[in-house]
């Protein structure tokens, strides 16, 4: 009785170990393709793969753009991880022509506050030679592309239009007149700008004509002349100095730069 038994004993114990299955070799899997964003090589049987190089795009901006007399002055920001600590370089154009290459390595604690691995001093703020007229200001960062990275090109942190006049010339005055009608007047020049000044003297006529109601009356008429006066280096008194008769009633200076000019002064009673 005992060895039958021992007989049923072994065949079910021999049955259990056929039951487990053990396994010949680890998995194949890759023990990174749980991750969020799986490198290349998962699935293949291969591991995980060379690493791919990509370059970090640039942030930044242009902020503001000011006429300043013969420049204007640009401000902004611009960070470029792959730069390292190096500050961002960024290229000025204006109306598509390259103009000037500026550090973005001025002090701005905005950008450190909202980006602090960065630090304080990552912003640009230079005068850019610029004239007159209505124009456009464009920065371009220049990127870091790490060495094996597809080059996304230079990307633009903006663009800003400017439209610049000639500041109006003031304080017209007469400052003498000699017996031959010769007369010294001056005025204020308050731009830098200027390649000349355009003087406009207005003289009074009158000419008698018939009106049917009321016979012969006069009426007055104006006729202008005007002279140049040579700009002068930065702001001043500017005098000048022309024949005038007792019939002339006003006296208009304007600012000139090439085909722009200033508002006009005027000093006179017609």
């Amino acid at each position: 009785m005992k060895r039958r038994l021992l007989q049923v004993g072994a065949v079910a114990l021999a049955g259990l170990f056929s039951a487990i299955v053990l396994p010949s070799a680890p998995a194949g899997a890759a023990p990174n393709c749980n991750v969020p964003v799986p490198p290349p090589a998962c699935g293949d049987g291969g591991g995980d793969g060379e690493p791919v190089v990509r370059d970090i795009p640039v942030h930044g901006t242009l902020d503001t753009v000011t006429y300043v007399g013969n420049a204007v002055r640009v401000t902004g920001w611009g960070i470029d991880r792959d730069s390292g600590s190096a500050p961002l370089i960024v290229d000025i154009y204006i109306d598509g022509a390259w103009k000037q290459t500026l550090s973005a390595n001025t002090y701005r604690p905005d950008v450190a506050a909202a980006y602090p691995a960065y630090g304080s001093y990552r912003g640009f703020d230079a005068n850019v030679p610029a004239g007159l007229g209505t124009h456009q200001v464009c920065a371009w960062a220049i990127s870091v592309v790490p060495a094996g990275a597809a080059n996304p090109g230079n990307p633009q942190l903006g663009c800003r239009t400017y439209t610049a006049t000639l500041a109006a010339p003031t304080d017209v005055r007469t400052i003498s007149r000699a017996d031959d009608g010769t007369t010294v007047f001056g005025f204020k020049d308050n731009s830098v700008e200027e390649t000349s000044f355009r003087v406009v003297i207005t003289r009074q006529y009158w000419e008698q004509y018939n009106d049917p109601r009321w016979g012969q009356m006069y009426r007055a008429y104006y006729v202008d002349r005007q002279f140049t006066v040579p700009a002068q280096a930065g702001t001043a008194e500017v005098t000048a100095t022309t024949v005038t008769g007792g019939s002339d009633c006003r006296t208009t200076v304007y600012a000139v730069s090439g085909s722009i000019q200033s508002a006009p002064a005027v000093k006179g009673w017609c």
